[in-house]
C-alpha cells in the first residue's frame, strides 16, 4: 500500500514538475510586442489597451505578450511612429493622421468640420480612396493598421477647453490654442482666428499653467483623466471631427507571426474596441454631470458651431480651387455621405 501511494505521489510530482517546465518553456519562447501609448493607464483608452493585452496573451496561449508603455514613456507620437517604422516597437494606437508623413493625404482623416457625423466619417475611412492611402503607407513605411479603425472610437465627441468662457466663434480670435503638428489642422484653426501653438500632449497641462496656451481640443472622455478642466474650466462641444484609435503596427513583425498569434491580435482588437465603446457609453452622462458639479467648470454641449463649419467649408473650397486638396477627396466625402444615409 505504501509503495502504491509512493508511486502515485511520484507521478503527481513528476506531472506537476513537467507542467511547470512546459509553462516555463512557453513563457521563455513567448514573443514580446511593445505598445506605446500617449494615454494614462486609468483613462478609458488605457483600460482598453490593457484589455487588449490581456486578451492577446489569452488567445495566443501565452505565445505573444503585449508590454504597454503609457504616458509617452517612449516619446511623443512623432518619434514613436518613426520607431514603429523601424521595428523598435510594434504597436502605437493613436490617430491615424500621424501616418501622414508618409502619405500626406491621410491627414484628411482628421479634417476639421468636413464630416457630418461618425457614420459619414466611418464610411469614408472604409472607402477605396482612404484604404488606398493606407496601402501606400504599408509599402513605404512598413506600417499597417490592425483591425477596423472606426470600430475603436476615441470618445463620443470632441471638445474645446479654454481658460475663458467661449460664447461664439468670435471668441476664437487671438486665442492661443494647443494643437499637434499637423499643417491642415493648424490651417483650419488659424483660419478661424486662433493663434496655434504646437505642444506634445503630455505637456498641455503644464503649458496651460505657464500661460503658453489658453485652450486645447480633446475628446470628451479624456477631459477627466488629463485633468485639463483644472486649468481650462470652460468646455464647449465642437464636433470638430469624428475620431477613432488606429492600432498602427509594424507590418513586417505582424506578417512574421504564426497564424495563431495573428488571429489572437485581431480577435483581441475586436474585443478591446467593443470594451472601449461600452466604457464611452456608460461614462458619458456621468462625466458631464460630474464636471458640471465642480466649482468653476462649465460644459456647453449646445455651442453653435455653424459659423465654424461655414468658415472651414470656405477654406476647403479655396484649397480645392487651388489644387491643394488630394485628388478625389471631395467626391469620396460625398460618396461616403450617401453610403452613410
Amino acid at each position: 500500500m505504501y509503495r502504491k501511494f509512493r508511486r502515485m505521489a511520484v507521478r503527481t510530482v513528476s506531472a506537476t514538475f513537467m507542467t511547470g517546465i512546459l509553462l516555463s518553456a512557453a513563457a521563455a519562447h513567448a514573443e514580446t510586442w511593445r505598445l506605446s501609448s500617449m494615454m494614462t493607464p486609468e483613462s478609458f483608452e488605457g483600460q482598453a489597451y490593457q484589455r487588449f493585452a490581456d486578451r492577446v496573451k489569452e488567445y495566443s496561449g501565452g505565445e505573444l505578450d503585449i508590454r504597454i508603455y503609457p504616458n509617452e514613456q517612449i516619446g511623443s507620437m512623432d518619434a514613436v511612429v518613426e520607431q514603429l517604422s523601424a521595428g523598435v516597437i510594434q504597436l502605437a494606437p493613436s490617430a491615424v493622421s500621424f501616418l501622414s508623413r508618409w502619405e500626406p493625404a491621410i491627414t484628411y482623416a482628421g479634417a476639421p468640420f468636413l464630416f457630418d457625423n461618425y457614420q459619414h466619417w466611418a464610411a469614408f475611412i472604409r472607402g477605396d480612396l482612404f484604404q488606398g492611402w493606407l496601402s501606400k503607407t504599408r509599402a513605404s513605411a512598413g506600417i499597417g493598421v490592425l483591425g477596423d479603425i472606426p470600430s475603436f472610437p476615441r470618445g463620443s465627441f470632441r471638445t474645446l477647453l479654454s481658460k475663458e468662457e467661449m460664447k461664439s466663434a468670435a471668441d476664437l480670435k487671438g486665442l492661443r490654442i494647443r494643437q499637434f503638428d499637423n499643417k491642415l489642422v493648424i490651417s483650419v484653426w488659424e483660419n478661424l482666428g486662433a493663434e496655434v501653438r504646437v505642444l506634445p500632449w503630455g505637456e498641455v497641462y503644464d503649458g496651460m499653467n505657464r500661460g503658453i496656451v489658453d485652450a486645447v481640443t480633446s475628446p470628451a472622455e479624456l477631459i477627466k483623466s488629463t485633468r485639463f478642466y483644472e486649468v481650462a474650466p470652460h468646455i464647449i462641444r465642437t464636433d470638430e471631427y469624428p475620431q477613432a484609435v488606429a492600432f498602427m503596427m509594424n507590418q513586417q513583425d505582424f506578417d512574421a507571426l504564426p497564424p495563431k498569434s495573428q488571429q489572437a491580435l485581431l480577435k483581441a482588437h475586436g474585443e478591446a474596441a467593443k470594451y472601449a465603446a461600452d466604457l464611452i457609453d456608460a461614462g458619458l452622462n456621468s462625466m458631464v454631470s460630474d464636471l458640471e458639479s465642480k466649482k468653476g467648470v462649465t460644459f456647453d454641449t449646445g455651442f453653435d458651431t455653424s459659423e465654424l463649419v461655414s468658415k472651414t467649408a470656405s477654406l476647403y473650397a479655396r484649397m480645392n480651387a487651388a489644387g491643394d486638396l488630394p485628388n478625389g477627396l471631395l467626391q469620396a466625402v460625398e460618396t461616403a455621405r450617401a453610403a452613410a444615409n
